[in-house]
């Protein structure tokens, strides 16, 4: 079991290191070709930032384990839109800005859905077994191509205006907050274009055009590597504690891959820049639930396993909730109050899947 725990750990470990290599190397690569950081931080940045996901259900399904892919992306999203966004609302409560609430949010909630109908084939298929099978997983990859499509599309144009930030009330509260609270998905991942950027001018050898492309082979490697690590650990902890495969998924291997997503969530809250971690986490569950998904469903049919209808319920749910309560709420933020109550939501799936076994 420790060798299954010491290649697990150092799997994510080198997913993590690996994804920051081809992210920083592909942007220098990009800004050298002048491409725009906008979409470099809609396309490089953002795949960048679920590329561990999307390694390790592909590999899932190369090595035929398909309920580890399913549950990894189904665990991590619940992850990052629960326990991570709750605890930013208890650490510092956050305004959702207009672009979020009427445009970023339903798309969340619509790639969720979509989701769900297309692997919850015993509800809505009236099937023996849930699946997701090629045909489903090419919808996913169209909708998620419209999907970046639309973004990149609507970005270019003028941002949404929020008829809330007229408010004299809004208007004091936002005086007193930074300029990065009132951002969506887009300027999100812009943001972290340019600062994936600057950390690229920092060092002198990143200076060369050699170093860049050698930082994108090494971070690939990388990824192959901790990819295999990770899901070789996964199956083996699954088998020697007795649990079975789609439960590690929708644990350890989520928790596991989505904890760098807590940690810079948080330190992002509490610097005051909760409207950019709120964006990179909207923007990520998206690309998982239709991007990671669906290419891992055209390697193989994705069997659920155990996973079922209170799992997909509960993703559906979360996303339901993040955009309708700032909706409902005159001061449309995520507070202290709906911060515990989506890690109290949290706490109860955990125990819930861990008594189902």
């Amino acid at each position: 079991m420790l060798h299954d725990i010491i290649f697990f750990v150092l799997g994510l470990v080198l997913l993590v290191l690996g994804a920051n290599y081809v992210t920083d190397g592909a942007v220098a690569v990009a800004r050298r070709f002048k491409v725009s950081n906008l979409i470099i931080g809609l396309t490089v940045v953002a795949l960048g930032s679920t590329m561990p996901d999307i390694v390790v259900c592909v590999e899932s399904a190369f090595q035929d384990k398909p309920a580890l892919a399913m549950g990894e992306v189904i665990g991590a999203n619940i992850f990052d839109l629960l326990l991570v966004v709750g605890i930013m609302g208890l650490v510092r409560p956050f305004k959702v800005s207009g672009i979020m609430r009427i445009q970023d949010l339903p798309i969340l909630f619509i790639a969720s859905a979509a989701l769900w109908i297309a692997g919850d084939s015993v509800l809505f298929d009236a099937a023996h077994q849930n699946v997701i099978n090629r045909s489903s997983g090419i919808m996913l990859i169209v909708i998620f191509v419209f999907y970046m499509w639309f973004m990149i599309l609507s970005s270019k144009n003028k941002q949404l205006e929020d008829p809330d930030d007229s408010d004299d009330e809004t208007a004091s509260e936002e005086a007193d907050s930074t300029h990065s609270e009132n951002v969506g998905i887009a300027s999100a991942h812009s943001t972290k274009c340019e600062l994936s950027a600057l950390k690229a001018d920092v060092a002198k050898l990143r200076s060369k055009h050699w170093f860049s492309w050698v930082m994108i082979v090494v971070g690939l490697g990388a990824l192959v590597v901790g990819g295999n690590w990770v899901v070789d650990g996964a199956s083996g902890l699954a088998l020697k504690i007795g649990m079975s495969q789609a439960m590690v998924a929708l644990t350890v291997v989520a928790i596991g891959n989505a904890l760098p997503d807590l940690v810079t969530s948080v330190t992002a809250t509490v610097k005051g820049a909760s409207g950019i971690a709120f964006g990179n986490i909207v923007g990520s569950c998206i690309i998982n639930a239709l991007l990671t998904i669906g290419l891992s469903a055209l390697v193989i049919p994705l069997r659920a396993d155990s996973i079922g209808f209170v799992d997909f319920i509960t993703l559906v749910g979360a996303a339901a909730l993040l955009w309708i309560v700032p909706l409902m709420v005159k001061s449309r933020k995520i507070g202290r109050v709906f911060g515990i109550v989506l890690t109290l939501l949290y706490v109860a799936y955990m125990v819930f899947t861990v008594v189902r076994g």
